[in-house]
């Protein structure tokens, strides 16, 4: 957890996972966890961040790593309802070319 006590809570969807709480070194694992190997078999799989308060390179990176195992399985990963935070990092990062990015789930 990072100092401010704000705890990532990640919990399966339908077709996906929805993350809330902050996504930094300390927590990232956790994420990495329910996305690595992807959940279900087939499709598409869905990240749901609105509820991200906070993010930072390692959070970027875990989902950059998941995107490319996506790929790999000829499958795609969303990152759907992304907070202000992600989409700022995103976009900072230079990624929003390269990773699905949705503002409706």
């Amino acid at each position: 957890m990072s100092d401010t006590g704000v705890p990532l809570t990640i919990t399966p969807s339908s077709d996906g996972i929805v993350v809330s709480g902050e996504v930094d070194a300390s927590t990232v694992a956790s994420l990495v966890r329910f996305i690595t190997p992807l959940p279900g078999e087939s499709g598409a799989v869905t990240v749901d961040m609105s509820g991200v308060s906070f993010m930072d390179s390692s959070g970027l990176r875990a989902l950059v790593d998941a995107h490319r195992e996506a790929e790999r399985s000829l499958r795609r990963l969303i990152i759907t309802n992304p907070s202000r935070v992600v989409v700022r990092l995103v976009d900072l990062s230079g990624l929003g070319d390269v990773l699905h990015v949705s503002q409706e789930g």
